[in-house]
């Protein structure tokens, strides 16, 4: 299963510190928002992110190596940050445009529900959490770029992006083979 966090325990503490959160911000705001499921798939530097489907299903995603290497800080100022994200994209959650990311809802929330100073972000040491790989290689007309597979991804499904700097449309090369040293 991705995302499976191996000590049973660990997963008992966060489950118990959102669902906490959740209770808390819920009854704050008067919500009746869904249980978000915890996925512990979440990589490199950032540490949360909560999501809100079209369906209304709620999700949480963590990153297992961010929690483990910072526990304590993580309950008490990541997960209540996430949980905010929640609060305030809910009543968005049907529309295409939602309020900024770290808007003054979200620090509304984040100060008033939670009486935590509105951090946007965490201050971790992220260096060997941190995954890049540009597997994938595009080339305008004035030199080559390699692109990640989420860049590759977006310029799939839009069919053009352009060069920054010559504004000339990024055209696929190839997918590069990654060789692990």
């Amino acid at each position: 299963m991705p995302g499976k966090l191996d000590h049973p325990k660990l997963r008992e503490v966060v489950e118990t510190a959102v669902r906490r959160a959740e209770k808390r911000a819920f009854s704050y705001y008067g919500l009746d928002l869904p249980a978000a499921t915890i996925d512990f798939s979440l990589r490199g530097r950032c540490a949360g992110q909560a999501r809100i489907e079209r369906n209304g299903q709620t999700c949480l995603r963590i990153n297992r190596q961010l929690l483990m290497e910072n526990l304590d800080d993580f309950l008490r100022n990541t997960i209540p940050h996430e949980v905010a994200h929640l609060v305030v994209n809910w009543p968005y959650r049907n529309r295409r445009l939602r309020p900024r990311p770290h808007g003054p809802e979200w620090q509304a929330v984040m100060k008033d529900c939670f009486d935590l100073e509105p951090v946007r972000c965490h201050n971790y040491r992220t260096t060997p959490a941190r995954v890049v790989q540009r597997p994938f290689l595009y080339a305008c007309s004035c030199r080559e770029h390699r692109l990640t597979s989420i860049m590759h991804k977006r310029i799939s499904r839009s069919s053009q992006a352009l060069c920054k700097a010559c504004r000339t449309p990024l055209r696929f090369v190839v997918e590069q083979i990654l060789q692990k040293p």
